[in-house]
């Protein structure tokens, strides 16, 4: 399988990065960053280092654990600093229930266990390069920065790695498209562990008797279902931006927000809103809600926005730009706009990262910037007809989604989605509408709902791609039937999960494409669907998944269920009815390890390497070769 990651140019001599060419390094001092035409890096002057509870307002979370300096290839010796953020579990708010209360403890799952008893975090740096560059690291901890002890994900980057016995010196070649990769210590792992075999198991630790789901020890009682890093560290590299990512700031027509507390960005009269580099909050029992005269929110490189953005304008063309952060850390779980930004779940009315109420035919792009600890959906827009909108994303990053409910950006009809980073919680790719195409996406994974999501309601939808996408970590529970865990899933019909009868034969979901997909570690199942319509000509194509890991889990049980519709005399619905040969769902070069899964094979059924367990009444409309 080739790599998403196409370097544009080749490695140079300064790349070959061994500990001698780094022997006479310099390193500025003094939070000195880089800003020339090739490289670009930024700094907070108020990062605080901070593992347990809230960073004061001003204050932007700094990673505890990594130290991050770039060079160009161009002066190599020449190092600067990168800030390296850091996300935790629940943002050090705890499990509370009302914004800024920290007494308001509430008794609801927001799917965070063990991820605060054991420590994990999530750390990240970004810089733009128009050259070949070096990423120096330095652990904080002193542990091992030796090459034998670290893996870079996606594993088919071929970056020349070195040390010189105190840092890590990572080659980075120049791409137009950009990287988004994990840099993992083996030394740094965690082993994500059910408390037994079987369903229906929640993880255990190992770490703290004091807490809860604790155990004495790990052996193969407790059965592996993911591994991550504790401490993960995520580096973001991109191209400088091209100017239609870039507006005049000379302009009147623009707004320079003040640094501090955010106010009064409904009454603005400008059509830009910009954000210079700094640290700027809104609360949590409130968000920035625009005028009707704004469509266009620049975040600076180095602007660090504590708060969500919702527009109100009913321009045709609307953006956010630039390299700035926009962090939902202040937010409980699914706050509730409509009840005081209170953790009670509301799919109308729970906040979204990113939001509007926008007109008819209006398109949205955003590209650079990165979302950090969604309280809930990451994105949704409203218009009188979503049909008619467009959603057009690139190098945009999501991380710290440790909430359940963390989803991928909506995408509506003829919406382009491309060089990507999702670290989610729920329904990654979110495919409810036709015309739309991923491709170069990379996912991080946690332990609830399925990469690929074309569920929830009956839908006719066609022409769609998700191609060329790289999935770094899984940790799934276990299977869920209603609710399946797989690389694409159609969870059950939300109005009535409980029934088979409420598919709707006249809704066909057609012209799906799968393509150039590889799962790293251990995996969930390629496919599971509660088929809610009909389905014609799906493929699934060049999947390659490493493992599965055990099979108590079911986690890597592909399904495919039989539904009916009830309102139109119990017909069943159709698999490959309008399709070539009548196969509705092909199955092509699907590995799973070093194996070809197939029919002539005989590997595919449930209890063998392909654990595809079909019902049998899709025989003769579905095929694997």
């Amino acid at each position: 399988m080739h790599s998403l990651y196409q370097s544009t140019s080749p490695p140079i001599a300064v790349l070959a990065a061994t500990a001698a060419t780094f022997a006479e390094a310099r390193t500025y001092q003094d939070n000195a960053t880089a800003d020339t035409d090739t490289l670009k890096t930024w700094w907070h002057g108020t990062g605080e280092v901070n593992t347990k509870t809230a960073v004061e307002l001003g204050n932007v979370r700094q990673s505890h654990m990594y130290q991050i300096q770039v060079a160009g290839a161009s002066d190599a010796r020449d190092f600067y600093n990168s800030f390296v953020h850091e996300s935790i579990p629940r943002n050090g708010n705890g499990k509370i229930c009302n914004p800024g209360d920290s007494t308001s403890l509430c008794d609801v799952d927001d799917q965070i266990t063990i991820e605060t008893v054991i420590g994990a975090d999530m750390a990240w740096t970004q810089y733009l390069a128009d050259e070949d560059s070096i990423v120096k690291i330095v652990r904080s901890d002193g542990g091992d920065v030796d090459p034998d002890n670290v893996v870079i994900r996606p594993t088919t980057m071929d970056f020349e790695v070195s040390t010189d016995g105190e840092a890590l010196f990572i080659a980075v070649p120049f791409s137009d498209t950009g990287y988004r990769f994990s840099v993992e210590f083996k030394d740094n792992l965690w082993e994500y562990r059910n408390a037994a075999p079987g369903l229906r198991q929640g993880y255990v630790q190992n770490v703290d008797p004091s807490a809860d789901r604790y155990v004495e020890a790990f052996d193969d009682s407790v059965p592996i279902v993911g591994v991550e890093p504790i401490n993960a560290l995520l580096i973001f590299v991109s191209p400088f931006p091209e100017d239609q990512y870039v507006p005049d700031l000379s302009e009147e027509d623009t707004y320079e927000v003040p640094q501090g507390l955010v106010t009064g960005l409904d009454e603005l009269a400008e059509s830009k809103v910009y954000f210079p580099p700094g640290v700027y909050w809104l609360t949590g029992s409130t968000h920035a809600i625009l005028s009707e005269s704004v469509s266009w929110v620049y975040l600076a490189p180095g602007a660090y926005v504590k708060g969500a953005i919702e527009y109100r304008s009913q321009a045709s063309h609307l953006k956010a730009t630039g390299f700035g952060v926009l962090s939902g850390e202040q937010y409980v779980y699914q706050a509730n706009t409509a009840k005081g930004y209170t953790n009670i779940k509301s799919d109308l009315t729970s906040l979204r990262m990113w939001s509007g109420n926008i007109s008819n035919g209006a398109d949205w792009t955003i590209h650079g910037l990165t979302t950090n600890t969604p309280p809930f959906n990451s994105m949704d827009f409203h218009a009188n007809d979503l049909e008619t909108i467009s959603i057009f994303a690139s190098d945009y990053k999501q991380v710290g989604a440790f909430f359940g409910q963390t989803d991928g950006i909506q995408m509506y009809p003829f919406s382009h989605v491309h060089d990507v980073f999702y670290h989610v919680g729920d329904d990654g790719i979110k495919t409810y509408y036709s015309n739309v195409q991923v491709e170069r996406m990379t996912l991080w994974k946690t332990n609830n709902a399925p990469m690929v999501q074309f569920g929830w309601y009956s839908r006719n939808i066609s022409n769609i791609t998700v191609q060329d996408v790289e999935v770094l970590h899984t940790r799934y529970h276990d299977q869920s039937q209603l609710y399946p865990r797989a690389m694409i899933a159609s969870a059950i019909n939300y109005l009535d999960q409980n029934s088979t009868s409420n598919a709707n034969t006249e809704f066909t979901v057609s012209n799906y494409t799968l393509r150039n997909w590889r799962c790293e570690g251990i995996c969930p199942g390629l496919i599971g669907v509660n088929p809610l319509q009909n389905i014609d000509t799906m493929r699934l194509e060049n999947i390659w998944i490493e493992d599965f890991g055990d099979p108590s889990t079911q986690v890597g049980v592909s399904t495919f269920r039989v539904f009916t519709d009830e309102l139109r005399g119990n017909r069943t619905v159709t698999l490959g009815a309008k399709s070539p040969g009548g196969i509705g769902l092909a199955i092509q070069d699907f590995y799973v390890g070093g194996e070809h899964i197939s029919f002539e094979a005989g590997n595919w059924d449930v209890n063998s390497k392909g654990r595809i367990d079909f019902d049998e009444h899709w025989s003769g409309n579905w095929t694997a070769m």
